[in-house]
């Protein structure tokens, strides 16, 4: 090849590279400034997507040591001594579940609750907590302020994982579990860490989302965090459900066998897969996972 030949051709890859390298940085730092993956809606927002249906919504918080904690509680009719409690997945915001607050099928059975989950939507937005147990104490403070007589759990992906924490910590009030696409096996969980671990490096934190940076730093332990849960799942002896997707490429369905070998003592397990459905079923089969909640808590209610 002709000099002249290859120094064309070393500028074309020298440029290339660098297009290769800056594009996605300029991207991230766009979408950063913008605030278009900061996945929270405002309270007028969120109060304008609810308020056509007829039902009695609640915006409040709850102030903890650690964390201010953002809710939303709808009420249909009289108000209930029992509660349906949604947690959302990493990333997201209780906005992920604004279908589930205005199905009038669960609000004749109980209030429904859903939070930001600490360092999401207005909940200390950009201050994770990574640490599973402390996730699951804080649920456990929220209900204590919430003061119903019983809670159904139902948790989207890591929110699966935080509410099995809590029902292992505080038991006794927790009618029925139902874990959505749940992320609670540590062997399924990814034992390469060093993408997160390089995402986590101080200038690249810097230019990532908010709630991409949030979500990095608190799935970083997740692994080792599921691994000392393992042995406390048999202080779980309520009905579970299990629901999840056989095509999940981010949360493998071998997940539901695992639950379902550690739920030695549960009362009732109920299982619920979609063939062909992927990880976000909790938005794509919400009518169908609100059923499969209903049917938790009549299951719930026989045994009581």
């Amino acid at each position: 090849m002709r000099p002249h030949r290859k120094k064309r051709l070393w500028r074309w890859t020298v440029r290339i590279g660098i297009l290769i390298v800056v594009l996605p940085l300029a991207s991230l730092i766009i979408v950063r400034a913008a605030g278009w993956l900061d996945m929270r809606e405002t309270d007028r927002e969120i109060k304008a997507h609810l308020s056509r249906h007829g039902i009695e919504i609640t915006l409040d918080t709850v102030f903890t040591p650690s964390h201010a904690i953002s809710y939303v509680r709808t009420t249909r009719g009289t108000p209930k001594k029992e509660a349906l409690v949604m947690v959302h997945g990493s990333p997201g915001s209780l906005d992920a579940c604004l279908d589930y607050l205005r199905d009038t099928s669960l609000l004749a059975r109980a209030d429904i609750i859903a939070y930001d989950r600490p360092g999401f939507g207005h909940s200390g937005f950009g201050r994770a907590m990574p640490s599973l147990s402390r996730q699951g104490d804080l649920l456990n403070s929220l209900m204590d302020e919430l003061g119903y007589q019983r809670y159904w759990l139902v948790g989207h992906s890591y929110g699966a994982a935080v509410i099995v924490q809590a029902t292992v910590r505080r038991p006794e009030r927790i009618a029925g579990l139902c874990l959505v696409a749940g992320s609670v096996s540590p062997d399924l969980e990814s034992r390469s860490l060093s993408w997160r671990k390089w995402l986590d490096l101080p200038l690249v934190r810097d230019i990532l989302p908010v709630t991409l940076r949030v979500s990095n730093e608190e799935l970083m332990p997740l692994r080792m965090d599921l691994a000392l849960l393992d042995n406390d799942w048999v202080d779980i002896r309520v009905p579970v459900s299990l629901i999840h997707g056989t095509e999940d490429v981010l949360v493998p369905v071998a997940n539901v066998d695992y639950a379902a070998a550690q739920l030695m003592q549960a009362d009732t397990i109920l299982t619920r897969l979609f063939e062909g459905e992927s990880h976000f079923i909790f938005w794509t089969r919400q009518p169908a996972i609100a059923a499969e909640c209903l049917k938790l808590m009549e299951v719930s209610n026989e045994r009581q």
